[in-house]
């Protein structure tokens, strides 16, 4: 075979990704298909990494395990499409399960490591961690809004 007939990797990903958006979409309700993909655009349109998300009663309702297991699978099939990461796509989801400040916590990795316990105990531990020290902020800027007269931001995203 020529070097101009092989497949671009590239684009044998964001194929992959499109055809596994169009199953998603026959296989979920309308409700939360609809809202992993408007987290899934607010995530790239803010260049990926870690999201806060303020949902109201009926998202949060409609943002079930499997949601979320769907949109980590989206965010490795995005990352696939990269050069240098067209293995991602290969990637699973593995739930982790409840740290002391984390809970229902999933990754995902590469099949070798979702078979580690280990390594996994370890992503836990890790989230837990970020998940700690980010609620430990959260209250510093909280005390400190306070101090100064500032009305506090409430941690739901009301006024």
């Amino acid at each position: 075979m020529a070097d101009d007939e092989r497949e671009d990797p590239r684009e044998v990903a964001r194929l992959r990704y499109h055809l596994y958006v169009e199953a998603l979409r026959a296989r979920m309700p309308q409700p939360p298909f609809e809202l992993l993909m408007t987290i899934l655009r607010l995530w790239l349109e803010n260049g990926g990494g870690t999201a806060s998300l303020q949902l109201d009663d009926e998202e949060k309702a409609l943002f079930t395990a499997e949601v979320r297991q769907e949109l980590l699978t989206l965010m490795g099939l995005i990352g696939a499409t990269q050069p240098g990461h067209e293995d991602r796509a290969d990637h699973v989801v593995v739930p982790l399960g409840d740290g002391e400040h984390v809970k229902g916590a999933m990754t995902l990795v590469p099949a070798d490591i979702a078979a580690d316990p280990d390594q996994l105990r370890s992503r836990l531990a890790d989230l837990d961690a970020q998940q700690r020290q980010r609620t430990h902020d959260h209250k510093e800027v909280e005390a400190i809004a306070r101090a100064s007269g500032m009305r506090a931001a409430d941690p739901d995203g009301g006024p």
